[in-house]
C-alpha cells in the first residue's frame, strides 16, 4: 500500500463540527476537536520563555537532540494505539503552504476555517514515513502532518507549521500511555490555544 490523496474531503469535516469562531478552529490546529476526553502535548523543543522568543535561541545542544516531525509523529501514533497495528489506515491532512518537492497532488483540498489549507491523504504510517523520507532527487516532503487521526477517530494528533509541540486529543487511558512512553516528552494539557509559541 502507498500514501493515497483523497478528493473527497468529507473524511474531515468532524474536525470542525464543534467549531464556532476562529479561536475555536484555532484550537483544532493545536490540539484536533474539542471533543475527547483528555489532552496531552509531545514537545519537540522545550516551551519558550517569553511569547514570539526567537526560535535561534534556543541552545545549539537542544536542536540537536530535538526529535524529527517524523519521529514524533511515529511514536505518538505508536503510544496511542490499543494494540500493535502497523497496517492502520490513517487520514493526514498535509499542509499545502510547506516547500514540497514535488508539489502535492492537484486534488481537493480542505480549508481548515481559512487558517490552513490542506491536501487529504490516507495510507499506513509506513506509508506516509516512505512517502516523506525520499531525499534524493531533489524530493523533498518530510513535513509534519497538520492533523492525523485513524478510521475509527479514537484520538488525533495536530502538529502546526508555528508549533513546537504535537497537541494530542484521545481517551484517558490512551494519553496514560503516552505519558509513559520512553523517548517522548509529553505532558497533560489544557485544551485552547497556548498562550506562549515561538516566533
Amino acid at each position: 500500500m502507498t500514501l493515497e490523496f483523497v478528493d473527497d474531503t468529507s473524511e474531515a469535516t468532524w474536525l470542525l463540527t464543534c467549531t464556532t469562531d476562529r479561536t475555536a478552529a484555532e484550537a483544532v490546529l493545536w490540539f484536533g476537536p474539542p471533543t475527547f476526553e483528555s489532552y496531552a502535548r509531545v514537545l519537540q523543543l522545550p516551551d519558550p520563555q517569553f511569547d514570539r522568543q526567537p526560535e535561534s535561541e534556543v541552545a545549539d545542544e537542544v536542536i540537536d537532540h530535538m526529535l524529527t516531525d517524523a519521529e514524533v509523529i511515529g511514536r505518538t501514533v505508536a503510544a496511542l494505539r490499543s494494540r500493535p497495528d502497523p497496517r492502520q489506515v490513517l487520514f493526514f491532512l498535509l499542509w499545502e503552504g510547506y516547500p514540497y518537492r514535488p508539489a502535492l497532488p492537484a486534488t481537493s483540498r480542505f480549508d481548515v476555517a481559512g487558517l490552513r489549507v490542506c491536501a487529504l491523504a490516507m495510507g499506513a504510517l509506513d506509508d506516509w514515513t516512505d512517502w516523506g523520507g525520499m531525499p534524493d532527487g531533489g524530493h523533498e516532503r518530510g513535513f509534519a502532518p497538520a492533523l492525523v487521526w485513524p478510521a475509527d477517530r479514537a484520538w488525533c494528533i495536530a502538529f502546526d507549521v508555528e508549533s513546537h509541540f504535537a497537541g494530542v486529543g484521545a481517551s484517558s487511558g490512551a494519553i496514560s500511555r503516552l505519558l509513559e512512553t520512553d523517548g517522548l516528552s509529553a505532558e497533560r494539557a489544557a485544551y485552547g490555544v497556548p498562550r506562549r509559541t515561538y516566533g
